[in-house]
């Protein structure tokens, strides 16, 4: 058989960036497909969750670069025509050690992933090479390949894997060549999307994220990091998309609306966006996964477009990571849809009711809208989502805990004489973090070890594995949720926690809920 790669990821967004690094991380050979011939200099997505700044401090090669010109946003408001809010969703607080969520420039952030992938010997990745046929074997999936808009037979090659992730956006060929449907929602809206370069500082107002709900044109603005703006406008259906790219579309639109002219700021970007709410029907078939856009497309309301594709690259990553070092069986890999459907569909519904909601055109149900809003006559957003499914520890009944399935936090800690965030002195997968030396069977040990799993002792100096909590986040989280330990998994969701009486069974049962092979395991 000719040589065979581990992975094949098709696309090198925001999704197949993070999945590759997670396996080349890991050791596993991966190869990259991406058309494009270089990392596209614009931004795209703007909002970055303090999860998602998490796995970029694991697969970047520097967080702190990637947000270096980030801008803290502490609330996303939906306001009258009049931009008076009439709805403001929190978004303050830290998450994972991070702002809850920032507004980001995303090449920047790309970048230092990229960077750190490049280092990698075991991940080949190729720019400007598109994939045209996928066949998927027992054993493998065989891939053709060629240079962007080549037609010549003799550039073609075939490469094979023995596992596929399409990360290639919302006309995926892996999803088409799959055989995979996507579930249309009926939504769509065009919105007319213009960047901007600040020559200067601008009025304090544009410092906030809002969405201004005015019947006769929806539209928004927010900033895009420390030096740019973002500004956004609803397209009327009887409007002619390509006359939308004409400059004098967005100055005169930021003149009427807002008083700003070239004196303030030149144009970065300037393009139509459709907006669809779709997801996959299956996330998998055989070998081959989609991820991002390719599984999911949704309005831009929740600010969790590229989150969600971070999510999906970190999900399927680390699952394929531990299938194909041996430690696990093949069954962990159906988890990845039972885990990341329920979630993001949750913030693709949440997203699409928002839509809904922004983009009433009618002068009189807009005024109803208004008044439900003021006086508090309408339902809140949802909350947030959580994972509910998967590899996920279970009470006695069956049920979730609420702790369960949430993010586990992140602080500052001390080990020897390093210091820094919990994450790079801990590593950046499987945790358990304890108050007390674990009290563990040697199998039990072995079945952490085996699933590289560090630990972290808080309150007894003399173990091997003491760490000092150096702001109390560890020890306050154990606090608030009456445990002694609790173990996270490498996307920062808490599979479970447990008194010290407690901790046997639960790495017994995490064991059991990631199908460990059971010739690893020692007797």
């Amino acid at each position: 058989m000719p040589d065979i790669y581990d992975v094949a990821i098709v696309g090198y967004g925001p999704a197949g960036e993070v999945a590759a690094a997670t396996l080349g991380a890991a050791g596993h050979r991966v190869v990259v497909f991406e058309r494009h011939r270089e990392l596209y200099p614009l931004p795209r997505m703007v909002t970055f969750d303090g999860e998602a700044c998490r796995t970029v401090q694991a697969t970047g090669s520097s967080v702190d670069k990637a947000l270096s010109t980030a801008v803290r946003l502490d609330a996303c408001h939906f306001g009258d025509a009049a931009a008076e809010p009439l709805l403001s969703i929190d978004w303050s607080g830290s998450q994972c050690g991070f702002p809850a969520h920032s507004s980001i420039f995303q090449p920047d952030v790309e970048a230092v992933v990229r960077e750190k992938v490049d280092t990698m010997p075991d991940v080949e990745v190729n720019r400007g090479t598109e994939v045209f046929g996928l066949t998927q074997h027992d054993d493998f999936v065989e891939l053709t390949v060629r240079p962007k808009k080549s037609t010549d037979p003799a550039e073609q090659r075939t490469v094979r894997a023995r596992y596929v992730i399409g990360a290639d956006g919302t006309g995926s060929f892996v999803r088409e060549a799959a055989g995979i449907t996507m579930r249309d929602y009926g939504l769509h809206e065009r919105w007319l999307n213009f960047d901007m370069n600040k020559l200067g500082d601008l009025p304090e107002r544009f410092d906030r994220l809002i969405m201004i709900m005015d019947p006769k044109r929806p539209h928004m603005y927010m900033p895009l990091g420390t030096t740019r703006q973002r500004f956004e406008i609803r397209l009327h259906d009887h409007e002619d998309e390509a006359a939308m790219y004409d400059p004098q579309v967005a100055w005169d639109f930021l003149r009427e609306e807002h008083g700003l002219g070239e004196q303030h700021m030149s144009i970065c970007r300037q393009v139509v966006y459709h907006f669809y709410t779709r997801v996959a029907e299956r996330w998998r078939t055989g070998r081959v996964f989609i991820a991002g856009d390719a599984a999911h497309t949704m309005t831009p309301y929740m600010g969790q477009g590229g989150c969600s594709a971070i999510r999906d690259g970190r999900n399927i990553g680390w699952k394929l990571s531990l299938v194909l070092s041996g430690a696990a069986g093949e069954d962990l890999l159906d988890a990845y849809q039972a885990e990341r459907e329920p979630h993001v569909s949750a913030i693709v519904f949440a997203s699409d009711a928002l839509s809904r909601l922004v983009n009433i055109v009618d002068e009189d149900e807009a005024a109803q809208r208004n008044h439900a809003m003021r006086n508090n006559l309408s339902p809140p957003p949802p909350p947030f989502p959580k994972l509910e499914h998967g590899v996920l520890h279970r009470e006695p009944d069956g049920s979730i805990a609420a702790v369960t399935g949430s993010l586990s936090p992140q602080g500052r800690l001390r080990k020897g004489e390093v210091e820094g965030r919990g994450d790079d002195l801990l590593g950046h997968g499987f945790q358990l973090i304890s108050r007390h030396a674990p009290q563990l069977t040697a199998a039990q040990l072995h079945t952490l070890e085996a699933i590289g799993c560090s630990i972290a002792v808080l309150e007894d100096p003399a173990d091997p594995n003491a760490v000092t909590d150096l702001d109390g986040v560890y020890s306050r989280f154990l606090k608030d949720h009456h445990a002694d330990a609790y173990i996270t998994r490498p996307d920062w969701y808490v599979f479970g926690v447990a008194p010290d009486s407690g901790l046997p069974s639960l790495v017994d049962e995490l064991a059991a809920r990631l199908h460990l092979n059971n010739e690893r395991q020692p007797a």
